[in-house]
């Protein structure tokens, strides 16, 4: 834009756009992985059905926590540190359980999902969506609470920022921690 015949780019205007190119960049490298993973994914029945809940599933639960944590920072309610603070512990308590509820319910529905429509009845299903999203709730939830604050600290707006670079970590994070599970499993 210019103003005066200066050239000026607004600042929420680049943390904005380079949060969503980095975004893009992340979800074409979770699609590369996915794809890799695609001759693994067909050996487990009804992992199909399972998968697009929870690839949205860690982009959506920790897209909420970085932001109700930017909210958070910018309305001092809490300071960038791991102080006691029982704000800041609550929402970390109810990510992780939002996260194993709906990592059971996802894995159930699939179990469910695939013995009516396939008629091929597995519980393995259960455990891969469980035991994913432990391994990526143990990397994502440090992860989003450091690089909100960091990103806080570094005087940028975390509610500009979070929640694309949270999505698109989420989606790598997920695609590797089934692939890590189906590696095992199989």
């Amino acid at each position: 834009m210019k103003i005066l015949g200066k050239r000026v780019i607004d600042k929420d205007f680049r943390e904005i756009f380079t949060s969503e190119f980095i975004s893009i960049t992340g979800g074409l490298i979770a699609g590369v992985f996915l794809l890799g993973l695609a001759n693994k994914l067909e050996l487990i029945p009804g992992l199909f059905i399972l998968l697009p809940g929870f690839l949205e599933m860690h982009g959506n639960i920790f897209g909420s926590l970085a932001a109700r944590l930017g909210t958070l920072l910018n309305t001092k309610h809490i300071k960038p540190k791991f102080e006691h603070n029982k704000i800041l512990l609550i929402n970390i308590l109810s990510s992780i359980l939002l996260v194993l509820v709906v990592s059971l319910f996802l894995g159930v529905l699939a179990t469910l999902l695939n013995y009516f429509i396939f008629k091929s009845y597995s519980l393995i299903l259960i455990f891969v969506s469980l035991v994913a999203g432990i391994i990526s709730l143990i990397i994502e939830l440090p992860l989003t609470v450091l690089t909100t604050f960091w990103v806080f600290n570094n005087g940028y707006d975390p509610d500009d920022i979070m929640g694309p670079y949270v999505t698109t970590i989420g989606d790598i994070i997920s695609v590797l921690s089934l692939f890590i599970v189906i590696l095992v499993v199989i």
